[in-house]
């Protein structure tokens, strides 16, 4: 079977293709090249009797802090927690954390764990219920040690408190722009809130002694959001702030009304959005509505969609979830400008997901892990481009069944995924050449003749590679030539381009027809020319990039 070329090819790159290879000029060649080999290999890192939900924080080395909770029962429950340096094959320090109590009667029920880094403190939180009221509803432990011990803050009483009655939950924490932690919660047919409280030496917060927190929807509101499932995340930087997004059923808040038709899907999220530094005059513990709240009040979000995962970062803050119209795997961007959702969704992927998670590193690269639904297997998406346009999705990792994924990605561009399997807890590092598909490869030499240039290309995949091409190179121009004084300028020409198919792992020879401007600058230069190649790889695992200088005889 030989290579086809699509009709066409000659003149330009192929429909939404080109958009693709542009994005990926600025790219580094490293992360162009073929991600035929992962990073990391998945580590098993407990068999706990009965645990919740994992949390993943990841240091700007590299080094993932992981901590669950495990509820034993007789032996009593608390936290455990994983530290994996980068490239580590096992924890290199774990532990376990016990919550405080000053009466042996109560026993600690732990509803939601969650690890943090700030700076060099790494902070695990743990959300309480069932002991002494001083202890309750939030705990908190600090290392200052990477992780080699953790000691409770305040002997272990309460730090913060969002709870408006028994029937609330947290959903998340964060860290709150101007140095301080804070906690989101979700409470039955009411309102959600949020508390911000001090990275150090909090006072005591509980149930009776704290009550100063930020409810994010009016109290007087006909339609309570209840507790459905919410995710929370913040930023840093330029445009600080913290984003919460809500699923609802039918009714997100303002304007109120089904957010869909009778007998359409009533699924949908809902926002609230907090802005600016944490200060007297912008705070996150007074209500939207309120003088000197940095608060906006619940927003109506997306219609028909499920499965939300938010993330923020040196790109923005931006949502990740299922498309219940189109049932694709969707990113949209949030308006941080406008404080609304006015963005246009972007497909990751051309199929539905659960247990999605996304996060940014330092230079804002994007980076979204989920199970698809069609192979039921871990998935990982990357966007170079504050999610304008996404690599991938490749398999991170084949492991079905499996249940409570989650991921963070470190400043550093290195990023960790933990998941369940039937009883066992897992772990894998992850980078950004993990998310770019296998992609062609292309021999250092072309030649040319006849108005062609021929290229040696390579697919790496065991399935057809299509292979989008655009050939570039810088022509010097003469604009004012004498024997005093000569100027010239520069300006990069298009080649040629072509787009082809390439049976899996097979070698071809592709002819690409010259454009004329590319023909008049090989004769001028004898047919001898340094070139830039950039091809776009089409698999069935998604979109890969190569760029490369070749030389063109």
């Amino acid at each position: 079977m030989g290579a086809s070329r699509t009709p066409g090819s000659d003149i330009s790159i192929v429909g939404g293709l080109c958009a693709v290879v542009l994005a990926a000029l600025g790219l580094a060649l490293a992360f162009a090249a073929s991600a035929m080999a992962l990073s990391g290999k998945p580590i098993k890192i407990a068999e706990p009797i009965h645990f919740g939900q994992q949390s993943v924080a990841v240091d700007a080395s590299g080094t993932a802090y992981i901590a669950w909770s495990n509820e034993t029962g007789s032996a009593g429950n608390f936290v455990e927690y994983c530290v994996l340096p980068l490239n580590a094959t096992a924890c290199a320090d774990k532990g376990s954390l016990t919550p405080a109590d000053s009466s042996s009667a109560h026993e600690a029920h732990i509803e939601r764990v969650q690890v943090l880094v700030e700076g060099t403190t790494v902070i695990v939180l743990a959300g309480l219920y069932g002991l002494e009221e001083e202890f309750q509803p939030m705990q908190e432990w600090q290392s200052t040690n990477g992780g080699a011990s953790f000691s409770p803050v305040d002997g272990g009483k309460s730090v913060a408190n969002a709870v408006v009655n028994a029937d609330t939950s947290a959903i998340g924490a964060v860290q709150v722009p101007g140095g301080l932690l804070g906690y989101g919660a979700i409470t039955a047919v009411g309102n959600p809130t949020f508390d911000a409280f001090p990275l150090s030496s909090p006072p005591l917060c509980d149930t009776a002694n704290c009550k100063e927190f930020a409810t994010l929807q009016s109290p007087s509101s006909p339609t309570p959001l209840g507790n459905l499932h919410g995710v929370i995340a913040s930023q840093q930087g330029k445009d600080p702030g913290v984003l919460a997004v809500y699923e609802t059923l039918g009714k997100p808040g303002p304007p109120e009304g089904e957010c869909t038709p009778a007998g359409d899907n009533p699924f949908g999220t809902a926002y609230a959005y907090g802005n600016g530094v944490q200060s007297a005059g912008n705070s996150y513990n007074v209500s939207p509505g309120q003088p000197g709240s940095a608060w906006t009040e619940l927003t109506k979000g997306d219609c028909e969609v499920e499965y939300a995962a938010v993330g923020g970062g040196p790109s923005g803050f931006g949502v990740v979830e299922e498309n219940l119209k189109t049932h694709d795997t969707v990113y949209h961007p949030f308006d941080e400008s406008k404080h609304t959702f006015d963005t246009s969704q972007v497909t990751i992927a051309g199929e539905g997901e659960e247990q999605d998670s996304v996060s940014q590193d330092g230079a804002g690269g994007i980076y979204a892990t989920f199970v698809g639904d069609s192979a039921d297997t871990i998935q990982l998406a990357y966007s170079a481009n504050a999610g304008a346009s996404w690599s991938g999705p490749v398999t991170l990792n084949p492991a079905t069944s499996v249940s409570q994924l989650t991921s963070a990605m470190g400043a550093g561009g290195q990023g960790w995924a933990s998941w369940r399997v039937g009883e066992s807890v897992y772990a894998q590092q992850f980078d950004t050449a993990d998310a770019m598909p296998p992609a062609a490869s292309v021999s250092g030499a072309a030649t040319s003749s006849d108005g062609h240039v021929t290229l040696v290309v390579s697919c790496p995949s065991s399935e057809p590679c299509t292979v989008t091409i655009k050939l570039e190179a810088v022509e010097t121009i003469v604009l004012k030539a004498s024997v005093a004084r000569k100027k010239t300028r520069k300006r990069t020409i298009t080649l040629a381009t072509g787009a082809f198919t390439i049976p899996g792992k097979s070698t071809k020879r592709l002819k690409l027809h010259l454009t004329g401007a590319g023909r008049r600058l090989l004769a001028r230069e004898h047919g001898h020319l340094t070139a830039t190649v950039h091809i776009s790889t089409k698999t069935a695992a998604g979109i890969g990039l190569t760029t490369k200088a070749i030389a063109i005889r």
